[in-house]
């Protein structure tokens, strides 16, 4: 039998369509404590990666993406604090006119995915029905085996019982024949009667005692009759006791137990054939895994990246301030390629760096299709590392795209580290906590560690573009 296949193919093409949606639905948070700005610019992000998706057919992430969007902004963010801000009203009406066009996307995925994953559900149904077959085949033999075996063992234990009973009857034979021979012999031997003892009568008298007369001279029927009163004496030592001989009712019967007939094997106890049950449907997220609880993409960051960055902020790090950039990338065949360092307006001091005018950065990204997958900034004077800001800042990107990276440069020690919040516990402290500024966090469990979906290749360049 070929592999198993998946056990989502084995939903009905419409439920899998309406479990994948819900799906989409239910991954869609939204914090208050986030800048709606961050929510639009990661809208405009989920419709890009949708994009590329649906033209490389791969319709089922495209079609994920597609209702996270629409949750996102029909249901989620007008529950935002900041949603009818006025400095939002533009953005606004951006995703209002981009909603229809959406709604008709992942309308049309929708009946191309029910096409294919009703192709799926036939193969599967296919497949079921072979694999039954299978089942039952390997069942009748398994029972066949299973019979055979039973039958030589009953098929043992009758010829074992033979055996025990023909050492019996030998025995019970041995028996009779010795019995034989002590009768026969006691038959032979004669009988010995002794004499008969000679006894003298005594008669009273009247003047003395008795005067004693042998018996021999007894004369009449008084002394014939005297002596035949005499019981004869016999010899105990002729005598030999024979035991009596055994009835039919006695011996045990020539095959007890065993019957001649063929062995009956009784079916009544056979197991039940073992079988998946197939009709319980499975679980959501179990059915897509790869579209939530799946391995991250991987991210591709060109080697040269770190120092052509540091090559554009060296007048910063000189004075000891720092610089940061936003990486952007491009998505092919499910996995992120960092084409672009863009570097904003922005403000920093010795342990800080905050971005200006973000619009210019949105439209260069746009321009381009670029995705945001994290950010790259310099320690000029220090380690490399994240500091409790920079937990904090990354926390935001990591949250709209969960395979984004923090890339820190510390040029004084020659030093590169590529970060990613832990998850889910860095993730949960750091979204979870409100203060500004530097701050302790606890640093056990460790909130952050080494980005491990990090593919550094040498064979690809990037583009530093400093919008300062």
């Amino acid at each position: 039998m070929s592999e198993e296949l998946p056990l989502k193919w084995s939903i009905e093409p419409k439920e899998r369509v309406r479990a994948l949606s819900e799906l989409a639905s239910g991954t869609v948070n939204v914090s208050p404590t986030i800048p709606i700005k961050r929510y639009y610019r990661s809208g405009i992000e989920l419709e890009k990666m949708a994009k590329v998706y649906e033209d490389e057919k791969t319709f089922e992430k495209a079609f994920f993406l597609y209702c996270k969007y629409t949750t996102l902004f029909v249901e989620c963010l007008p529950r935002h604090p900041e949603y009818k801000s006025p400095e939002t009203s533009s953005d606004r009406k951006a995703v209002r006119a981009k909603l229809k066009t959406v709604f008709d996307r992942a309308e049309t995925i929708k009946k191309v995915l029910e096409l294919e994953y009703g192709d799926q559900y036939r193969k599967w149904c296919k497949d079921e029905q072979i694999r039954k077959a299978e089942a039952e085949q390997r069942r009748l033999e398994e029972e066949a085996g299973r019979e055979a075996a039973e039958y030589e063992a009953q098929k043992r234990e009758m010829e074992r019982k033979e055996s025990e009973l023909a050492e019996e009857l030998a025995q019970i034979e041995a028996q009779l024949a010795e019995t034989r021979v002590i009768a026969t012999a006691a038959i032979a031997e004669p009988i010995r009667i002794p004499p008969p003892i000679q006894r003298q009568a005594t008669y009273p008298t009247l003047d003395g005692p008795a005067a004693s007369i042998p018996s021999s001279q007894l004369v009449g029927p008084s002394a014939a009759n005297s002596m035949a009163s005499l019981p004869p004496q016999y010899s105990t030592q002729s005598m030999v006791s024979l035991p009596p001989a055994p009835s039919a009712q006695s011996l045990p019967p020539a095959y007890p137990g065993v019957s001649a007939a063929t062995p009956q094997v009784d079916r009544s106890t056979k197991p039940a054939l073992p079988s998946v049950d197939r009709t319980t449907k499975p679980m959501m997220t179990d059915m897509f895994s790869d579209l939530t609880g799946g391995p991250l993409r991987p991210v591709v960051v060109p080697t040269t990246l770190p120092a052509k960055f540091l090559s554009v902020c060296i007048d910063n790090t000189q004075r000891n301030v720092e610089t940061c950039g936003i990486l952007a990338a491009k998505l092919t065949s499910n996995s992120f390629t960092i084409t672009h360092v863009i570097i904003p307006k922005q403000r920093g001091t010795s342990d800080s760096c905050q971005t200006l005018h973000e619009e210019e950065l949105f439209e260069y990204q746009d321009k381009l299709d670029l995705i945001t997958l994290g950010w790259i900034h310099t320690h000029p004077s220090q380690s490399a590392f994240l500091s409790s800001v920079d937990l904090h800042t990354h926390c935001s990107y990591q949250l709209m795209m969960k395979e984004a990276i923090a890339i820190v440069c510390a040029p004084k020690h020659n030093t590169t580290g590529i970060f990613s919040l832990t998850d889910p516990h860095g993730m949960d402290v750091v979204s979870r906590c409100s203060q500004v500024g530097f701050h302790p966090h606890p640093t056990v469990p460790q909130l952050f560690e080494d980005s491990k979906h990090v593919i550094m290749d040498p064979g690809i360049a990037t583009q530093v573009i400093d919008l300062r």
